[in-house]
This record gives C-alpha cells, structure tokens and sequence, in this order.
C-alpha cells in the first residue's frame, strides 16, 4: 500500500481501485497521470506503507499457533559455539525463542517494533529469569530498519519469516548490510523462509482450544502472485465459547515470495557464504533443487566395489543399512501414504557465516 504525501491519496496494488475502476494486480507505475489531479499517481512523493504491527488477537494468540516450532534447532546450533554466544534477534515478538535460548548465551538482545508482542515477551522474561530478567534477556522497542546495536554480536537470528516481511529489494539489502555490520569476524547468521503451499490461492485452516469452554480458529485465505513475488494472507481469527462464535479479528499481511535460492545468492551479495540450509528445523530434509552447490554436501560415499561396512570402517560419512525403516504401503491401498507433495508449504533455514 502506497500514501501520497502531498494529497494523501491511498492505493492498494492487490486490491486495486474499485470506485475508479482500476482492477485489482494494477501496479502503480500504470496509474501516472490518472486519478488524481493534484499528485497525478506519480513520483517520489507516493510513500509505500509499512507492514501493520502485530497487535489484538494476532498477537494474542501467536504461541497458540506458532508452538515450539524452531526451539530446539537453535538451542542446538547456540551450543555448538566455542564460547557462550552473543545473540541478536530480529524480530523477537512474544519472545518464543529467546526465553528459551537467552540461557545458552552470554548475551542475547531482542528487538522488535510490536508494543503489544513486546509486552508478552517481557512476561516471560521476568518468569523464567526473575531478577536478573533484564541482565539476561534484553529487549528493544524499535524498527530494525533504523535501529543500530550497541556492541557485535556472534550469532544474529531472522526467524519466522522475519526478512519476508519487507517485500521491497533495497529494504532486503539494507537490513543484511546493518547485520553484517552487527556480526563479528565469521559471525552466524540463522534466516527462517516460509515458502507457502503451491497455487495462485490457497488455505490454511487450525484449531486450538485454549481453554476448557473457549476455541481458537485461524483460517488463512492467501494468494501468490509470481510476477510481484509477493503472498498475500487474509488472516482470521474467530474465538468460540461453549461452540458459540464471540469474536472475530481479521489481519491482512503481504510476505515477499523468496526461494532458498535467491536467499543464498542475496546473502553472498552482502557478504555472507551460505554453509546449510534446513527444511522444517531438521524433520525432513531440502530438495536438492534447492541447493546451492556444496551446500549439505554429503561427504564422500562407498566406492563402486566397497559395501556399508567397510565404508563406515574407513571413516567415510556413510549411513549405517536401516533394516526395516521402510515398512508401510499394502495392496491395493491399506497403510499407503501420502506422496510428499512439491506444493507443500514449508519453513527453510539457512544457515550463513560472515566473510
């Protein structure tokens, strides 16, 4: 969404222009010279509008949907440092993560520019930590965008999808470029991507019960447009009580649409060498098409004449035979499962050390 500066005209590309019967996908570029006399549709002055903060039942109710989703993934990537790390992340919301990971390091910082979310992570922060709750977990009410660290960290976290929600190119460059300036020398960098399920429309439908008497539904209607790279997700929110609907709040979001692929190659641009990339924290594994070259590299495998055992023996990265791991299936169709589907929605991390 755009907002102009000298009549304070408002445009939305996805939704277009009803009353002047701009259709819905016009980018704005189109509309010089029309609709309005005083700015024309044209030039600098047509700002675009930042993503809405997270705020009423979405920041509510985000653990409820979010879970433990990551935790463990980067409770062991922390401990694999040499030293206890120093850790910045981006993002932070309710402080899911960092209350479980702020223990494992020397330093940890969150920052984010939800008040609302904010508010809950230092909740938990005071919990789990009681007195030394600001020592060990500190947190920053601020944009990223214009916020600069006050020291050098060793591990900088973007998880969630946090880089997708700035779907403009200049705003991906600057934020890697203060990062590289925030890491130290060979400094970590962790970036969550959410790569939606496969199609121009789709949605998503969870349920969780709260309370004894009281449900949460969340229904996303999203739609994916490959020429803007952008998904887009209408966001509902409807409170049950005793099976009687009592409220329903609605969020819009836009998320820039990015592979694996252009990550990695937007991550060396600024600096960064891509060393993993892992699909849903470890519980399934990345398709190679995804992969740049030496990424997840295998390691050497048996030689043409050589069995499991005297591979293993020789110290090669070789898996041990699996007898029975795979056992299901059945004529004609009892215990059969379901193909994993390239249209399956999906959460990539990659995993990216400061040149």
């Amino acid at each position: 969404m755009t907002r102009c500066s000298c009549c304070q005209f408002m445009y939305d590309e996805w939704y277009g222009d009803t009353r002047n019967g701009v259709p819905s996908g016009t980018p704005l570029e189109d509309l010089a010279g029309t609709l309005c006399s005083r700015c024309g549709m044209q030039g600098n002055r047509h700002e675009c509008q930042p993503s809405p903060k997270y705020a009423g039942q979405e920041a509510e109710y985000y653990d409820q949907f979010a879970g433990k989703a990551g935790i463990a993934f980067y409770r062991h990537w922390l401990e694999q440092a040499a030293e206890p790390p120093s850790v910045l992340e981006l993002g932070v919301g309710t402080g899911r993560l960092a209350v479980e990971l702020a223990a494992r390091a020397e330093r940890y910082c969150g920052v984010d520019w939800s008040p609302q979310m904010l508010k809950a992570a230092d909740t938990k922060r005071k919990r789990m930590f009681k007195e030394e709750a600001e020592q060990r977990l500190q947190l920053a009410e601020e944009d990223v965008l214009t916020f600069e660290a006050p020291a050098d960290y060793t591990h900088v976290l973007c998880p969630d999808g946090f880089l997708q929600h700035f779907t403009r190119m200049e705003e991906h460059t600057a934020l890697l470029r203060k990062i590289h300036r925030w890491l130290q020398a060979g400094g970590w960098i962790a970036v969550d991507l959410i790569l939606p399920p496969g199609g121009a429309a789709w949605q998503t439908l969870e349920r969780k019960r709260v309370q004894p008497r009281k449900l949460v539904r969340r229904q996303i209607d999203g739609s994916t447009s490959l020429s803007r790279q952008i998904f887009h997700c209408a966001i509902a929110y409807e409170t049950y009580i005793d099976g009687a609907m009592e409220s329903r709040y609605l969020a819009e979001r836009e998320y820039a649409l990015m592979t694996p692929k252009e990550a990695a190659l937007l991550l060396a641009a600024e600096g960064f060498e891509v060393t993993r990339i892992i699909q849903n924290y470890g519980w399934s594994t990345p398709w190679r098409t995804v992969l740049p070259p030496g990424v997840n590299d295998r390691g050497s495998g048996p030689d043409a004449s050589e069995t499991i055992d005297e591979a293993i023996a020789a110290g090669k990265c070789v898996q041990p035979y699996r007898e029975n791991a795979w056992q299901d299936g059945g004529y004609p169709l009892r215990g059969a499962l379901t193909a994993l589907s390239p249209a399956t929605s999906a959460t990539m991390t990659l995993i990216a050390r400061k040149k």
